[in-house]
């Protein structure tokens, strides 16, 4: 089963928290660094990394496939992607775009 887009994004991620929490422990076991330091210098790193990761979720991305969805129209259910077909809906941005266009 081939991963989507989102799932790929979450993998990356899980990835980066194991390898750098690795890469941490490693340092203060090897070597005579204290650990809250090494500890807070990794959870900054992974801040970072996850910040600079996660910066492309939109609402006008698709979950699916990563395609853009600016352009499409919003049924009751979500965008629909053109290239995938997959049905895009957010908690809580559906209510936020019925807000804006009634005000």
């Amino acid at each position: 089963m081939p991963l989507t887009w989102l799932g790929k994004i979450r993998t990356r991620a899980l990835w980066v928290v194991v390898c750098v929490g690795a890469t941490a422990l490693g340092l203060i076991a090897w070597t005579t660094l204290p650990a809250w330091p090494v500890v807070g210098a990794a959870v900054a790193a992974v801040a970072l990394v996850l910040n600079s990761i996660t910066a492309r979720i939109d609402a006008s991305i698709c979950l699916d496939c990563g395609a853009d969805l600016s352009g499409e129209p919003v049924c009751s259910h979500g965008r629909v992607c053109r290239s995938c077909g997959a049905i895009n809906e957010r908690v809580g941005v559906a209510e936020r775009d019925e807000d804006s266009r009634e005000a």
